[in-house]
């Protein structure tokens, strides 16, 4: 059965999320810059208000890339401690470094620290960044690394599609392989029928219009597209009948 996630960074996209159907939630703050740690208070009026799917926090201390200082490492276990502590069920992170090697000495203690858990381990598209995808997967495998959200290694999925196949069917009775980076209504049956993996990660957005974002001669929009980014309910559904369509040709057959 293919899984669909969906990258949230509110209460309401969580909300959506889970009355459209999608399987699981992954957590984040300012989605502009990839992805940041999200507040436990949200993820505190998440679960308030009902979500029952599967929460993954993100802990990711600011944007560019995963080469992180001493600081901002004791920043992200603390982080994701308390997020762990407020009932989420996995920890999204990802350790390189300077020479784009993952650091398997921070990477192996967040795996321990979700394990202590009972809680997910997610290593994200910092991935991407090594050139080693083979290697890194199976010492990923090996710490005992739940997920990998991957675009295989290309700027989207559509581009590292080839790589995304082969790591399923060699790895992906070891280790779930998390399609991500460009997934979309209109490519998703593609990349899944091409690569066979069994889960896909996208954001669904659209663009949400807040007023005050501009004024005379003030401006904040990050991109001319809109003034936020949210989940957007009709291209979620889309998305999760036209994977709930896959799901039923491969039970009859």
């Amino acid at each position: 059965m293919i899984k669909v996630e969906v990258c949230a960074n509110s209460v309401q996209d969580c909300l959506i999320a889970q009355s459209e159907g999608a399987d699981r939630i992954e957590l984040i703050s300012a989605s502009y810059l990839g992805g940041l740690t999200p507040t436990t208070t949200v993820l505190d009026m998440v679960l308030e208000s009902g979500v029952e799917i599967p929460i993954m926090a993100m802990v990711r201390p600011r944007g560019g890339g995963f080469c992180y200082s001493k600081l901002e490492k004791e920043q992200m276990f603390r982080e994701a401690k308390e997020l762990l502590k407020h009932g989420a069920n996995g920890i999204v992170f990802g350790f390189l470094t300077e020479d784009r090697k993952i650091d398997w000495i921070e990477t192996e203690k967040m795996i321990e620290l979700c394990d202590s858990f009972g809680a997910e381990s997610v290593f994200h598209r910092a991935f991407d960044c090594s050139d080693e995808p083979e290697y890194n997967l199976q010492r990923l495998i090996g710490l005992g690394c739940t997920r990998v959200l991957t675009s295989g290694l290309g700027a989207n999925v559509n581009r590292g599609a080839k790589l995304l196949k082969y790591l399923q069917e060699k790895y992906g009775q070891h280790i779930e392989i998390l399609a991500g980076a460009g997934i979309s209504t209109d490519n998703i049956k593609k990349i899944i029928t091409k690569t066979r993996v069994k889960q896909v990660h996208g954001t669904f957005k659209k663009y949400g219009v807040d007023v005050t974002t501009t004024a005379d001669d003030v401006n904040y929009r990050y991109t001319e597209k809109g003034d936020f980014e949210e989940v957007d309910p009709v291209q979620l559904a889309k998305a999760i009948e036209i994977v709930r369509d896959i799901n039923k040709e491969e039970i009859s057959v």
